[in-house]
């Protein structure tokens, strides 16, 4: 708390230490919320309604046009929850600063989104939507253990955010082939799904 002999360089470390300390539990916050909606939002994707659609456009088209849709939903949630954490304070409280360090930080965790929402389409189903809270639990396990772990051969399993191997050109490389063989899983799966 500030007083009248306080310096006004302690009171930029302050406000400096308050920022800090949101943006490292509002990314926490941002990650585990972003997760869990991920994972309701996903959870009725293979609806009863869908179905008659497969017999006037192709099972191509409706994947296609399915995974595109979820997509764009989960990138409109990201941006919607970032904003309402951290750009609204932002702009309106006087002592909050934008940290363009912290924006470059929520950016390497958003893939992790797309990898569970690629996920949870290829596995839940209509008769095992209980999966998708499983799986759910089980990515934030996996999440715990390569942040405590420091172990290349586990971001090969799942390469996400919290592993290391995603600082590296390779793991980049690596990721953008994981994305591409999770989509070929996924219309290999609705494709040859029996309805």
């Amino acid at each position: 708390m500030a007083n009248p002999f306080t310096s006004e360089a302690e009171l930029y470390l302050q406000s400096k230490e308050f920022n800090i300390e949101y943006y490292n539990r509002m990314l926490l916050i941002i990650k585990y919320v972003l997760l869990f909606l991920i994972s309701l939002v996903i959870i009725d994707h293979d609806a009863k309604f869908i179905r008659p659609l497969i017999a006037y456009f192709k099972r191509g088209k409706i994947a296609t046009i399915k995974l595109i849709f979820y997509y764009m939903l989960i990138f409109w949630l990201i941006i919607s929850i970032y904003a309402i954490l951290i750009v609204v304070p932002a702009l309106v409280a006087p002592y909050f600063q934008f940290n363009l360090k912290y924006f470059i930080e929520f950016i390497k965790i958003i893939p992790d989104y797309f990898l569970l929402t690629t996920i949870l389409l290829i596995l839940t189903r209509e008769n095992t939507k209980a999966l998708s809270f499983l799986i759910l639990i089980l990515f934030i396990v996996y999440s715990f253990i390569l942040e405590d772990i420091d172990s290349i051969i586990l971001s090969y399993i799942l390469p996400l955010s919290s592993g290391k191997m995603l600082n590296t050109t390779f793991g980049i490389i690596y990721l953008v082939v994981y994305f591409v063989f999770l989509i070929y899983l996924y219309y290999v799966v609705f494709l040859n799904e029996n309805i």
